[in-house]
């Protein structure tokens, strides 16, 4: 957390521990099975209101700044989004699902929530890092890579090709 950061009190973080165990144990008592136990942390930081982590064991992480800034709207919407990834990586395998597919949906809907993606929390007085971005070019058009990309490309550890035409991206310049 940065020093201006409201900060979250323990009687928040226990909240949105118990906003947790809510979701885990209504998804246990819809799929009729038990779930592994989630390890909740505050420690997450960025744009992001929450991520779930499911190795080397199942991990909620919260944006805790995120959090005491819109208390009220974020426990109304984070704790299940998080809760539902770690449903279907316990029904499906981590790993073998979209994080937002189909199979999220359908426990969002079971849960009676609204399969939405991203958090409607202003993020004005968040302190964000930006990552910087390079033009790339295929036979149709221009992209734009991120830095982490951009140096994957630069080492060979990786090749990305145009969704459109399939040629292979190359840097610009």
């Amino acid at each position: 957390m940065h020093s201006s950061d409201p900060p979250l009190s323990r009687n928040q973080r226990a909240q949105l521990c118990a906003l947790t165990d809510q979701w885990i144990a209504r998804a246990e008592a819809l799929w009729g099975r038990r779930l592994a136990p989630v390890e909740v942390r505050f420690d997450l930081t960025g744009a992001a209101a929450g991520q779930y982590r499911p190795h080397p064991s199942p991990c909620i992480r919260y944006n805790g700044t995120l959090a005491a800034l819109q208390f009220e709207a974020f426990c109304r919407h984070t704790p299940a989004h998080e809760v539902v990834h770690h449903v279907v990586a316990r029904l499906h395998g981590p790993g073998r699902t979209k994080p937002h597919g189909a199979e999220r949906r359908v426990v969002m809907q079971a849960f009676g929530l609204e399969p939405r993606r991203c958090h409607d929390c202003e993020l004005g007085s968040m302190p964000l890092r930006r990552q910087r971005r390079f033009r790339y070019r295929c036979a149709c058009r221009e992209h734009e890579l991120s830095a982490t990309r951009h140096n994957r490309v630069l080492r060979g550890e990786r090749r990305y090709l145009c969704r459109a035409c399939g040629e292979l991206l190359r840097p610009e310049g």
